[in-house]
C-alpha cells in the first residue's frame, strides 16, 4: 500500500502541475489543492516504507487525507454541476482538475479500505490461537 500511496500522491501533485502548465499563470491558489493532498500522501507513503513498525498508523493517516480530499472535491463539483444545469459554460481545465481529484481520491480510499479489510482477514482469530495452543 505504501507504493500505491506514493503513486496516488504523485498523480494528485501532477494535476496541480499540469494545470499550472496549461494556464501558464498563477490565477488562484486553488490550483494547488490537489498538490496539498498529494504531497502529504507521498511523504506518508515513503515514511511507511522506511518505518514498517509505524506503517499501520501512517496508512490510516494517509487514507484519512485521501477521504478529506474526496469530500472536499464534492463542493466544487456540486457548484459546477449547478452552473452547468443553469446553462453556464464550464471552464474545462477547472472542471477536469476537480473531477480528476475526486476520482483519484475516491479510488485511493476504496483501495485502502479494501487493503485494510484484507489485512484484517489475514490476521489469525482468537479461536484459531486457542486451538493451536492445545
Amino acid at each position: 500500500m505504501p507504493k500505491i500511496t506514493v503513486l496516488f500522491g504523485a498523480l494528485l501533485t501532477g494535476i496541480s502541475l499540469l494545470i499550472l502548465a496549461i494556464n501558464q499563470t498563477f490565477s488562484s491558489p486553488s490550483i494547488f489543492i490537489p498538490a496539498a493532498i498529494g504531497l502529504p500522501l507521498i511523504v506518508l507513503g515513503i515514511l511507511s516504507e522506511r518505518l514498517p513498525n509505524k506503517r499501520k498508523l501512517l496508512m490510516h493517516i494517509a487514507v484519512t487525507i485521501g477521504l478529506l480530499g474526496a469530500l472536499a472535491s464534492l463542493v466544487p463539483i456540486k457548484k459546477q454541476l449547478t452552473e452547468l444545469t443553469s446553462g453556464n459554460a464550464l471552464d474545462p481545465v477547472r472542471a477536469g482538475s476537480v473531477f480528476s481529484m475526486a476520482i483519484l481520491c475516491a479510488t485511493y480510499v476504496f483501495l485502502c479500505v479494501k487493503s485494510f479489510i484484507n489485512a484484517r482477514k489475514a490476521l489469525p482469530t482468537n479461536s484459531e490461537d486457542s486451538k493451536s495452543a492445545t
